[in-house]
């Protein structure tokens, strides 16, 4: 069946119905006191969309950890349950997920009790872990669990009802009815009233985020319940409203509207924090979230799957997958096993294709023996001790490699996944793999392993790379790149910079240069690259098309077959600033300049301003990059046409460049 209007129509219909039965229509945003965090999708800084903590991109490699079921269900106590934090933080996670229930926040109607929320920070903040605090609200897991809610939620909202007017369940559960606008307008309150508190409490900001609901649905109840909507009034009336006639679509709006609201409370608050939601089986509206973000209308940063796989191509894929990352979805994995054997290969998978990864769990809290699939540690199930075994370690060894270069992570791209300063090798976790090749920017690296090492090269900048493996590996770098300067282990610090921890061996024998690296070292290797002669004479050749700047009458650049005429020779001069002037020999033709039409790069009539000034970098192999100096204007360029022009920051064999001196 076909909804009889578009979903945009329908949505606003939604939102009509909404006011109509009392829950106002959605309030214009307000500035938070405070943006914690939050998710840049504007590219403009880096090339992928970066997670900010306290306006710093932050590597975000979480766990899940169950402490209130642990407690509340399971009879666990905080002496048990303290040293699992520890144990996630010597294993390299910064952040934790846990769970926090209504009943919890809220133990009796309009009675607070904030015991849970700062026992979370406390412990946090003193084994120096971000939190990520997942909201277990009305539901969780497509049921309404009365453990979890205070009694009078029970009692005073409405249920979903199927078309008989009997209440659906699922093994004898229940579930509450999102188009109840007393539920929603109490649940906003309550989640109100808990980020006005962390923003009193938590000053240091170890809150970074937070999920709407766990899991949430409308009537599917996740297990396959039911494919219907609910027949309650309040259901019927905005499905008559919306002038809905599929279900499917009518659950994903009715989801969307209860997060998105829900969403715009933390927004709103004291106490900003980017959120999340994950979503299985029932209603993804991924696609009715992007139409809201581009009206300026979502509070819903981003939603994300819990795909329990263990296909290492499909981890890979998800950070591109047509459905997570389509618009400004930032595509995260918000659970998947912790306890496979092969989980470290597993979100070293998701990472290559530019995904964030989450454990499901640090401890299963539904394991009779205290090992299964999904918990990374072990656990005695009588006397509450938790262990490490062979899967938990190699977690936190990759765990640790990865944090070495965590600044990268947060804001790069890998080269599979659109970039070009990120590139990975033997994603697959071959045994043993030997001379494979990939490009990281303009450089060919080769990768060499004999024991399933998997790696990660970074181009950090012109003249430096930095290189990692799980396991010994050997790299072997071009020659013809530059000349090594220097080559050391270590690491870079939260603040980016280098942490060396003394020099690193190498061999440029055979003309390459070769390193061997040990499980989980990271080595930068800086180059000495060649520079341009102040005051010298050069020709410009772009080595894509092998064409050279030459000018024309009227101000004109062109790229030409190389000639013996002066309109093709630059005097190119540096500054006491560091910046570039590149004048050409002809009379009367002077600078050359960025022109605001069509992005052209022109030859001017003797002006320097920031328009006529240039960075040149050397790139290695000879190569040089030419970025104007005004921020508005990036990389010099050629055209398939052989037309000179100006790009906004972007960067490819197009915008390579060599200096012939004369």
């Amino acid at each position: 069946m076909q909804i009889k209007r578009s979903t945009k129509a329908a949505w606003v219909a939604v939102l009509l119905l909404t006011s109509i039965v009392g829950l106002g229509s959605t309030p214009d945003p307000a500035s938070a006191a405070v943006t914690v965090s939050s998710v840049d999708t504007s590219k403009t800084t880096y090339d992928k969309y970066a997670l900010m903590v306290d306006g710093k991109p932050f590597f975000h490699s979480g766990v899940q950890f169950r402490y209130e079921k642990h407690k509340y269900t399971f009879g666990w106590t905080d002496a048990q349950l303290e040293p699992v934090l520890k144990m996630i933080s010597d294993d390299g996670f910064n952040v934790v997920n846990i769970p926090i229930w209504w009943s919890k926040v809220e133990t009796a109607k309009d009675t607070f009790d904030w015991a849970d929320i700062n026992r979370y920070i406390d412990w946090c903040k003193k084994y120096n872990l971000k939190l990520e605090l997942l909201w277990f609200g009305h539901e969780s897991t497509g049921i309404t669990l009365a453990p979890r809610l205070p009694a009078y939620v029970m009692n005073d909202y409405q249920f979903v009802l199927k078309s008989d007017g009997t209440r659906l369940t699922l093994n004898g559960n229940n579930l509450l009815d999102k188009t109840d606008p007393n539920l929603l307008a109490r649940e906003k309150y309550v989640l109100g009233q808990l980020m006005g508190h962390i923003a009193a409490y938590d000053t240091g900001h170890t809150i970074v985020g937070a999920q709407v609901l766990n899991e949430p649905n409308v009537a599917n109840m996740q297990f396959g319940a039911s494919s219907d909507r609910s027949y309650s009034t309040y259901s019927t009336q905005r499905w008559n409203a919306g002038g809905y006639t599929n279900a499917a679509q009518f659950r994903r709006d009715v989801l969307l509207d209860y997060v998105n609201q829900l969403g715009q409370v933390i927004k709103q608050s004291d106490y900003s924090v980017y959120t999340r939601v994950n979503v299985v089986g029932d209603a993804e509206p991924v696609t009715e979230n992007e139409d809201l973000r581009a009206q300026g209308a979502s509070h819903i940063d981003f939603f994300g799957d819990d795909p329990y796989t263990t296909n290492n191509d499909s981890l890979f894929g998800y950070g591109t997958n047509a459905f997570w990352a389509q618009g400004k979805n930032f595509p995260m994995i918000m659970e998947n096993y912790g306890g496979n054997n092969f989980a470290d290969v597993q979100k070293f998978n998701t990472i290559a294709g530019n995904g964030v990864h989450n454990f499901y769990a640090a401890l299963d809290p539904d394991s009779s023996t205290g090992n299964s699939n999904h918990g990374l540690y072990n656990f005695n199930p009588t006397t509450k001790v938790v262990s490490r075994d062979t899967v938990s370690n190699n977690v936190a060894n990759l765990n640790r490699m990865l944090n070495k270069i965590g600044r990268d992570l947060a804001t790069k791209s890998p080269v599979e996944a659109g970039g070009s300063k990120l590139q990975t090798f033997n994603r697959a976790a071959a045994a043993s793999v030997t001379g494979v090749v990939k490009p990281l920017d303009n450089m060919n690296i080769t990768f060499t392993t004999a024991n399933g090492g998997q790696g990660i090269a970074v181009k950090r900048s012109s003249s430096g790379v930095a290189l990692l493996s799980t396991r010994s590996a050997t790299y072997t770098l071009p020659g013809s790149y530059g000349a090594v300067a220097s080559v050391e282990t270590g690491h870079y610090d939260a603040n980016d910079l280098w942490v060396s921890a003394g020099p690193k061996s190498f061999d440029t024998s055979t003309g390459n240069t070769v390193i061997n690296l040990n499980a989980g070292e990271c080595v930068r290797v800086l180059f000495t690259l060649p520079s341009l002669v102040s005051g010298a004479t050069y020709k410009i050749r772009n080595a894509a098309s092998g064409r050279y700047l030459d000018t024309e009458l009227d101000g004109v650049v062109t790229l030409a077959p190389k000639t013996t005429y002066d309109d093709q020779d630059w005097v190119v001069t540096k500054n006491t600033a560091g910046h570039w002037t590149i004048k050409n020999v002809r009379t009367g033709r002077n600078y050359l300049d960025t022109d605001a039409t069509d992005n052209s790069v022109i030859w001017n009539s003797g002006e320097v301003l920031d328009d006529s000034l240039w960075n040149v970098e050397a790139i290695g192999n000879g190569l040089f990059r030419v970025d104007n100096k005004r921020p508005d204007r990036g990389y010099m360029y050629a055209t398939s046409t052989n037309e000179l022009k100006w790009n906004t920051g972007s960067t490819d064999s197009t915008t390579d460049w060599v200096f012939e001196q004369k």
